[in-house]
């Protein structure tokens, strides 16, 4: 099983530019932790966890950066709550991080994501990794491509859910419904439009996930759910 130990560099670079996102974030919700020392926890539970984490692979960039983003959450996660944190005090400081981490990029970045999600590239891309997954898991996602329905632009169905299994797998059950809420903050900060009625994590039975460039942001929230 090809695993993001292979691409450990890479990892942690990703680490390092939410660093001062997550800095940020615990100065001003977490006065009580020392930044430094949190961070530093948080890249000695992700580099012990990489070995164990399924990698989509080089043809599948953006469900490996989903894996990489969500392995970095749960390595905070399991860094603050071995300081009595439980997910909803950690998500607050996620929450708070991920937005800084959106708002500090630049114009230009903002502009190639919004255009990137609703591409024909990606879309085509989707559409055959999604027929890959129906035989075999693409680093632990199953999921399926669904077409335009005049409603929203495209969408994808997950029945498996690599950052759900990834926070069970590592004592982090608590906190995978809460990552599901970092969609919300992107398809805002990018106007992705996006369409959910339930998640894995939270409960349902699939992720239904519907894209609608330049449309209003409507995600259906179960909290708490402990995988």
């Amino acid at each position: 099983m090809p695993s993001l130990e292979s691409v450990r560099s890479s990892v942690m670079k990703e680490l390092d530019g939410w660093s001062d996102d997550l800095r940020d974030a615990l100065t001003r919700l977490a006065p009580e932790l020392a930044p430094d020392a949190m961070l530093d926890r948080t890249r000695e539970r992700l580099g012990a966890m990489l070995s164990t984490v399924e990698d989509p692979g080089a043809l599948a960039p953006h469900m490996r950066a989903f894996t990489v983003s969500g392995a970095i959450y749960v390595a905070f996660y399991l860094a603050l709550h071995a300081e009595g944190y439980d997910a909803a005090r950690v998500w607050a400081v996620l929450e708070r991080a991920t937005e800084l981490h959106f708002e500090r990029m630049s114009r230009f970045e903002k502009a190639a994501a919004s255009a990137g999600m609703f591409s024909w590239p990606m879309k085509a891309l989707s559409r055959w990794l999604a027929g890959r997954s129906q035989r075999a898991p693409v680093g632990g996602w199953v999921f399926e491509f669904n077409g335009p329905d005049g409603e929203s632009d495209y969408g994808v169905t997950y029945t498996r859910c690599a950052i759900r299994e990834l926070a069970v797998a590592h004592g982090a059950a608590e906190i995978a419904p809460y990552i599901c809420l970092a969609d919300i903050t992107g398809s805002r900060a990018f106007d992705w439009g996006l369409t959910r009625t339930g998640t894995l994590a939270q409960g349902a039975p699939r992720c239904d996930f519907r894209f609608k460039r330049g449309g209003e942001t409507r995600v259906t929230v179960k909290l708490p759910v402990v995988a």
